[in-house]
């Protein structure tokens, strides 16, 4: 793999000297490191140019430009990286390093296992903030990103993290659609990815706060909420593109989800507002209920991999067990998963390999539940293993949809209970997901019309989904709720 990084410099006299051996470092011989400056007024782009002197084992470059913005200095220096044909993969990041290099590392592996754009994250399972932002600053920060969820990155739960990479595809479909000059570049660039239908993959990493960043709490946050008009035209003209050029996926034949049901998935593979809002549900409740972070996370019956990559886990350490063959390739090839084609019954994983099991809206379709929670046993360690099961709710609410989904049943939490506990495992925490829904399903479903239901969308129709969803998951692992569409269930295997 042949990196590029970038790193943009604005009057960064002293931080410059504490980091950049580092970066050299870092970038290993025939890549290329670049540093762009933004119109400094200090010594800056001296110290650059000496470091460049004096530099024989990898190609560092200074790139001066006149003081724009972030985005614009970052956008340049991509640009000019990539004209560079030897290159394969092109990063970025801030040079204070508040994502140390060794995390930096994890998101540029991302970026390898797909034509995805791999980001840091400070909000997920797995993150760990070593040195926070003040009050104000972190709460101003979060509500931005509310704001941008709601309008232009909804299921992203950090876009301002300053650590990015893709590969040079990835890049060259992306970079096109991207106008910000400022510090928004870093939401625009993620919105018009999920525009163009590129994965977004967050990594969670280890952050700390350098309390000399350059971004202004005041004037910096305001412009930034100001451009997100801006960035929503980019993503309109993002999409417009990606659909007059992209073929919609097809699929072969053979499994409950193969053919024109498959198809519908990829579609809205980890797009479609009720798959994040399955993701976040589950991505909280293994967050609330102390799941191994360092460990494997298995994946049961991952579909396309568009929830598998929402769940907050390093995507090295995450198996997708798929049986459906168009959906296992799109796991692997589109959203960069390590993933066995394989059924349930056996899993062709070994016996206490992983910290975490989903079996995420499988066991309904199964003949024999209990076998398939049998092997997730097998599969999961013995200490700290969690299974996470979610199934669809309430028997009153069986329909055709329920028939044309291959469902054998719609279970309550007794009957799920019981079900664990007679397969080894104990329950830990289970609660109904999805309450808002349960009218709007029921009054549906009394059509008894055969569909997948994923043509229920709007935009208006997801936000209001995106903003119900995170009231719901304030309440996971605090109450259960009594009533909702689905059944979200964590438990462990007893001692064996």
């Amino acid at each position: 793999m042949t990196l590029g990084l970038v790193v943009p410099v604005f009057d960064e006299e002293v931080r410059f000297a504490e980091h950049a051996k580092a970066l050299v470092e870092f970038v290993a011989p025939g890549g290329v490191l670049v540093f762009v400056d933004d119109g400094s007024t200090d010594r800056t782009a001296s110290l650059v140019s000496e470091l460049v002197a004096s530099t024989s084992s990898v190609d560092v470059r200074l790139l001066r430009r006149p003081h724009v913005g972030k985005g614009a200095a970052v956008a340049a220096g991509l640009a000019s990286v990539l004209a560079d044909d030897a290159i394969g993969y092109a990063a970025f990041c801030d040079l204070d390093l508040s994502t140390p290099l060794d995390e930096l590392s994890r998101i540029i592996e991302a970026a390898t296992h797909g034509e995805v754009l791999a980001i840091g994250s400070r909000d997920l399972t797995g993150s760990r903030l070593v040195q926070r932002e003040g009050v104000v600053r972190e709460s101003l920060g979060r509500a931005y990103n509310r704001l941008l969820q709601a309008t232009v990155t909804p299921g992203v739960v950090d876009t301002q993290c300053g650590a990015k990479a893709a590969s040079r595809s990835v890049w060259a479909r992306v970079l096109p659609f991207c106008a910000q000059v400022g510090f928004a570049w870093d939401a625009e660039v993620v919105a018009v990815a999920l525009a163009l239908g590129v994965p977004v993959h967050e990594v969670a990493i280890e952050w700390r706060h350098d309390t000399r960043s350059k971004v202004r709490v005041g004037a910096d946050g305001l412009a930034m909420v100001w451009q997100t008009p801006a960035i929503y035209r980019s993503v309109l003209g993002a999409r417009s593109h990606a659909r007059a050029s992209d073929p919609a996926p097809k699929s072969g034949r053979g499994e409950v989800f193969e053919g024109e049901k498959a198809d519908e998935l990829l579609g809205a593979d980890g797009q479609h507002w009720w798959f994040r809002g399955k993701a976040a549900f589950v991505a909280t409740a293994l967050a609330r209920m102390g799941a191994r972070t360092d460990g494997v996370l298995v994946d049961v019956g991952a579909g396309g991999g568009g929830v598998t990559t929402k769940l907050g886990w390093a995507i090295d350490r995450v198996v997708a067990v798929e049986g459906g063959h168009a959906l296992a390739a799109h796991a692997h090839a589109v959203n960069g998963l390590a993933t066995v084609q394989a059924g349930v019954v056996p899993l062709p994983l070994a016996s206490g390999s992983a910290a975490v099991v989903c079996l995420l809206d499988v066991i309904e379709h199964l003949d024999d539940p209990a076998a398939a929670l049998a092997e997730a046993a097998r599969v999961l360690a013995s200490a700290g293993g969690k299974l996470v099961v979610n199934v669809p709710g309430h028997a009153w609410l069986w329909s055709a949809a329920d028939e044309h989904l291959g469902h054998h049943l719609r279970y309550d939490r007794r009957g799920l209970h019981r079900l664990l506990e007679s397969s080894g495992f104990r329950v830990l925490w289970s609660s109904h997901v999805f309450s808002w829904l349960v009218p709007f399903v029921w009054l549906e479903r009394r059509r008894a019309t055969a569909q997948l239901g994923l043509d229920r969308t709007s935009f208006v129709i997801d936000r209001t989904a995106m903003v119900l969803t995170a009231v719901e998951r304030m309440l996971l692992g605090r109450v259960a709720l009594p009533l909702g569409t689905s059944i979200l269930c964590v438990a462990e295997p007893v001692e064996r």
